[in-house]
């Protein structure tokens, strides 16, 4: 069976170009372009599902979920507000699980084209912005959750990731932390880089000069955590307190710290970022930011709705949802 893929390996261009000729999708696409992807249709003799071709007037009643992490509790937490709402509605949600791979976010989207999904929420896996030109490509519907990209207009709905970072680092300084290291995801999203402009703006409001050798690289998982904060302990004047970027990453800090005889606050101060489940029952309970993740995905989803239902939405809209610290017991003054 010849599939689009076929297409594009004949004609040289992309799936989505081939995708966007066959249906007459919304990008400008040259003539020669045009005239390689119909010689190679008519070479392989490519037969594209009829339905498809007119994608808006035949959508299904379901929606696509892309999501990169389905261990976290933080992304079951969105993803109970989008179900919710789209329950209401008489729409079924598809998962679509990338475990932070590019290769399977592409997949997922031709795969959601391909079954007619009458529209898509998406939690970017990386920066990179092809799989939102394919989406555009496509012409489906779509709404960023928790994250922007850079150099690309979609609706999104985001937390004030700023201020969460701020108001963490705010605190540890109250407790009279001087040395705060910051664990982030090095990756070009949004979401992660105005964690670390919030923490590098309490330290300049405290008058401290930022070191960018108290921010670690890690990664989202509980290992990424265990591994950064060996590294922050390994530096020559290393950090009494860690703000980092998820619950997750804090707990495998902890468990490190725990590991080296340290006591959790009394030697060494942990805030974590999401308040997941698990946080609060931690040993010693994790002191996080606390990100409205239900109210996310429930607006995610609305915003949605709008579009589908015809309704202009500027490309650029981000609306926001609220971040609190929550204080338990992973925080305490600084160790004399």
């Amino acid at each position: 069976m010849v599939t689009r893929d076929d297409v594009a390996r004949q004609a040289g261009v992309s799936p989505s170009t081939v995708s966007y000729v066959i249906n007459n999708g919304p990008r400008s696409v040259s003539e020669a372009t045009k005239e390689k992807v119909f010689q190679a249709v008519q070479t392989l003799g490519y037969r594209p599902n009829a339905v498809a071709r007119n994608l808006r007037r035949q959508r299904t009643s379901s929606l696509g979920l892309i999501i990169p992490d389905i261990i976290n509790p933080y992304f079951a937490q969105v993803a109970q507000g989008i179900e919710a709402v789209a329950f209401e509605r008489n729409f079924t949600v598809v998962f679509c699980h990338t475990q932070y791979s590019l290769e399977q976010e592409l997949k997922y989207l031709d795969h959601l084209y391909e079954e007619r999904a009458a529209g898509v929420l998406w939690v970017p896996a990386t920066g990179e912005i092809e799989p939102a030109q394919r989406l555009i490509d496509y012409g489906l519907p779509t709404v960023l959750i928790d994250r922007v990209l850079d150099g690309i207009e979609m609706p999104a709905v985001v937390a004030d990731n700023y201020r969460g970072g701020y108001i963490a680092t705010k605190h540890l300084l109250s407790l009279g932390h001087r040395r705060i290291g910051c664990i982030a995801r090095p990756v070009r999203l949004s979401h992660s880089r105005e964690r670390v402009q919030g923490y590098q703006t309490a330290l300049k409001d405290a008058g401290i000069a930022f070191d960018e050798r108290l921010v670690a690289a890690g990664g989202y998982r509980l290992e990424n955590g265990y591994e950064a904060i060996q590294y922050l302990l390994g530096l020559e004047d290393p950090p009494t307190a860690v703000f980092t970027y998820n619950d997750i990453m804090a707990i495998g800090a902890t468990r490190a710290l725990r590991e080296r005889g340290m006591d959790v606050p009394r030697d060494f101060s942990v805030v974590g970022y999401d308040d997941i489940p698990d946080a609060a029952y931690t040993c010693p309970a994790l002191t996080t930011v606390r990100q409205a993740k239900y109210e996310m995905g429930a607006k995610g989803i609305e915003l949605l709705f709008k579009i589908m239902d015809g309704e202009i939405v500027d490309p650029q809209v981000k609306e926001s949802v609220s971040v609190e610290l929550i204080e338990r017991e992973s925080t305490g003054p600084v160790p004399n």
